[in-house]
């Protein structure tokens, strides 16, 4: 009798506290934010927009002479949406350009990763905001990016990855750490690898999404078990061959029937298996695809492109971080891709790779002293001349790229440079460019006699590898043992 009363009681103590380590490890267990960056980025990317087009007409859209009055849009309410709120109708009409231009400025912010704690909330505030002023306007669109906005807001997680905020922290890391460099030769790059630190904030905003797409899919799903034309396969056909919506002509497929029953329940299948198969590693490869090409589609054949890429940016939150950086960077063993020959004696060289290194926490470039190697022995095209006459970028094919050149490729392998670099490209500006650069490393200030150069800025720029960095950097690069560094 005892065996009967204390067995079920055991196994519910041990089902509660299975429960209980089940729900911990799902929600609070520390996640690499990377996939959260991408979002934040999709996302602020998606909010400028949307503000950008209301500004095209904006007196239209928002002021009390346009098509809704503040009091109109008051008056749609329905009973009991008191609380409903909008900064926009405190705004007067004098003031409402320059208050877009503020929003403008803040969802540019969020974008970049700028202060993300504060930005990603103000921006959540100016897309509900937008959408309460303007609620005729209110389509699938807005939802997600509101309830994206939200859900990076509530983490508080987005910063930590693919933003400048972090590359701030790291290149004031690196100011610190350099900065207590009194002398000597150390092999150690000058901040550690960069690979973000996962957090149970971070995780708590991917987990936030994931689950809200699996009832989205889940409830998109069943509500079109409810169509007879998902059951016979051709409930697609009618929004291919809208031309209210449709820019192209797929008229075509009437004589294809196989494709339209094909995406049909293919979209069908894929939303009601989605919140159940998109936890299985090995297939969530194929279901994310499938998803995206669906999204595409949407894109494609309704016009409404805004929503396809907000929802193909709620997927990034099953996407693995390592692999996201890895599309980047590279794979670890491939590093580093570029050796950099800099004039250790200048300070001012000195404090520039300092912020490339900030910039490349996966180690795709590594910094080379010329003061401390012989650069023949590096690339035997190079001189210890050439090398103080202008930074050197050396490929891992042994290419070599010198001065504006090398800074344009130093660019083009950093993602927040990128624009940078497109641009140095043009002719123009690369002529100019290396005008400039040629003027500039002809009269940069360099210590001739070898002699530490007191830190006056707090950055004293990269230590120079000793003699075991020395034998290191002067292998081939194909030839070096891969290294252990992370990708970030």
């Amino acid at each position: 009798m005892e065996r009967l009363l204390s067995e079920p009681l055991n196994y519910l103590v041990r089902l509660g506290r299975s429960i209980a380590r089940g729900w911990n490890q799902f929600f609070f267990q520390p996640a690499d934010p990377t996939p959260l960056g991408l979002i934040r980025v999709v996302t602020g990317l998606l909010a400028f927009w949307n503000l950008w087009v209301y500004g095209l007409e904006l007196d239209v859209f928002l002021a009390d002479s346009g098509w809704l009055s503040k009091e109109a849009v008051r008056s749609l309410q329905p009973p009991g949406a008191d609380w409903s709120w909008s900064f926009w109708f405190g705004v007067p009409d004098a003031w409402l350009r320059t208050v877009w231009v503020g929003c403008l400025v803040v969802t540019a912010m969020m974008t970049l990763g700028l202060f993300s704690r504060v930005t990603t909330l103000l921006t959540w505030i100016i897309v509900v905001s937008t959408v309460r002023r303007v609620p005729g306007l209110m389509f699938g669109f807005d939802q997600m990016l509101s309830t994206l906005c939200l859900y990076l807001a509530v983490s508080m997680a987005s910063g930590q990855a693919v933003s400048l905020d972090r590359l701030i922290a790291r290149w004031r890391a690196g100011r610190r750490l350099l900065a207590q460099r009194i002398g000597g030769k150390i092999a150690t790059w000058p901040l550690p690898g960069g690979v973000p630190t996962p957090t149970v904030s971070a995780n708590l905003g991917l987990r936030l999404i994931q689950l809200h797409l699996c009832v989205i899919y889940g409830m998109a799903g069943i509500s079109k078990l409810q169509g007879g034309m998902w059951w016979t396969g051709t409930a697609v056909w009618p929004t291919w061959i809208d031309r209210e919506f449709n820019a192209f002509d797929f008229t075509w497929l009437a004589d294809h029937i196989w494709l339209i029953n094909l995406a049909t329940h293919a979209t069908i299948l894929s939303e009601i298996a989605y919140p159940f198969l998109i936890w299985n590693r090995p297939i969530r490869p194929l279901l994310l695809v499938t998803v995206a090409v669906m999204h595409v589609g949407i894109g494609v054949t309704l016009g409404l492109t805004e929503f396809a890429l907000a929802m193909i940016a709620m997927n990034f939150a099953f996407l693995s971080g390592p692999w996201l950086r890895s599309l980047v960077a590279g794979l670890p063993e491939r590093q580093p891709l570029y050796r950099v020959l800099y004039d250790g004696a200048c300070p001012k060289c000195r404090a520039g790779m300092a912020f490339v290194s900030a910039c490349d926490p996966a180690h795709v470039v590594q910094p080379i002293d010329l003061t401390a190697v012989n650069p023949a022995t590096v690339q035997p095209e190079l001189t210890p001349e050439r090398c103080r006459g202008a930074m050197q970028v050396v490929r891992r094919d042994g290419r070599i790229f010198s001065g504006w050149d090398g800074v344009v490729k130093l660019a083009a392998i950093q993602p927040l440079a990128w624009p940078l670099a497109w641009i140095g490209r043009l002719p123009v500006i690369a002529q100019m460019g290396r005008r400039w650069y040629n003027r500039y490393a002809a009269t940069r200030p360099r210590d001739e006699t070898g002699a530490e150069i007191p830190c006056a800025d707090d950055v004293c720029g990269l230590p120079t590898p000793n003699a075991n960095a020395n034998a290191n950097a002067n292998r081939p690069l194909s030839s070096r043992p891969p290294k252990a560094t992370a990708q970030s």
